[in-house]
C-alpha cells in the first residue's frame, strides 16, 4: 500500500515537472518571438503615426502571454453579443481567437520539439529556424501571416465606424455581468488603436513583405 502511494507520488511529481517544463519553454519561445517581432519592425514601432497600432499589433495581438480569453467559446461570444453589438465586430473577434488559436496551437508544436531536441530556453537562432523548419508546416506558416493582416484590415475598417464606437461604450459596462470583459477591452483597444490611422495599406503590407520573405528565408536555408 504504501508503495503503490509513493509510486503514485513520484508519477505525479515526474508528470508536474513535465507541465512545468513545457509552460516554461514555451513562455521563452513566446518571448523570442516577440522579440524578434519588435526588431524586427523597429522602425514602423519609432513613427509617430503608427505607435499605437504598432503597440496593439505586437505586443497584444502577438503578445507572449496567452490571452486572457483564448477559451471563450465563439458560441458563448455569439450568444453573449447578439443583438447587443454591431454585427461585424463579433466577426473581428471571431477572428482574433482564431489567430491565437492557431498561434497557439504552433507554439505547442515548437515546444514540443525543442523538448525533443534539448533545447532549453536560451535557444539561438540558428535552433530556432532549424525547428521552425523541422515542423515542415508551410502552408500553416503562411496561413498564420495572411490572417493576422485579415484581423488588422477588419479592426481598421471597424474603427472607421461610428457606429462602433457607440456599440463598444454600450456594452463595455455590461460586459462584466456578460463575463466577456476581457474580450471588450482587448477590442476597446484595438478600436482606439487604428482609429487616428486613415490608411492601413502600408503597414499591413509591410508586415506582409517582411514576414514572408523571413519565413521563405528559412525554407530556403
Amino acid at each position: 500500500m504504501e508503495d503503490n502511494t509513493k509510486m503514485h507520488e513520484t508519477k505525479t511529481q515526474s508528470k508536474q515537472a513535465q507541465t512545468d517544463l513545457f509552460q516554461s519553454l514555451k513562455r521563452s519561445l513566446q518571448a523570442f518571438q516577440a522579440k524578434r517581432l519588435s526588431s524586427t519592425y523597429e522602425d514602423i514601432k519609432q513613427d509617430p503615426e503608427y505607435s499605437l497600432i504598432g503597440d496593439f499589433f505586437f505586443n497584444k495581438l502577438y503578445a507572449p502571454e496567452d490571452f486572457t480569453f483564448r477559451d471563450t467559446s465563439i458560441k458563448k461570444l455569439h450568444a453573449a453579443l447578439d443583438g447587443k453589438i454591431y454585427k461585424g465586430m463579433v466577426k473581428g473577434i471571431t477572428k482574433v481567437i482564431e489567430l491565437h488559436e492557431l498561434s497557439d496551437s504552433l507554439d505547442d508544436l515548437m515546444v514540443h520539439k525543442m523538448i525533443e531536441s534539448g533545447i532549453n530556453e536560451e535557444m539561438t537562432m540558428e535552433e530556432y529556424q532549424k525547428i521552425y523548419k523541422t515542423l515542415d508546416n508551410y502552408d500553416q506558416r503562411i496561413y498564420q501571416i495572411n490572417l493576422g493582416a485579415e484581423v488588422t484590415r477588419i479592426f481598421h475598417k471597424l474603427s472607421r465606424k461610428w457606429i462602433v464606437g457607440i456599440s463598444l461604450k454600450t456594452v463595455k459596462t455590461a460586459s462584466m455581468v456578460l463575463n466577456i470583459k476581457p474580450v471588450i477591452d482587448f477590442v476597446y483597444e484595438g478600436y482606439t488603436s487604428f482609429k487616428k490611422i486613415k490608411n492601413i495599406d502600408y503597414f499591413i503590407d509591410t508586415v506582409l513583405e517582411r514576414e514572408i520573405a523571413w519565413h521563405n528565408k528559412i525554407w530556403e536555408s
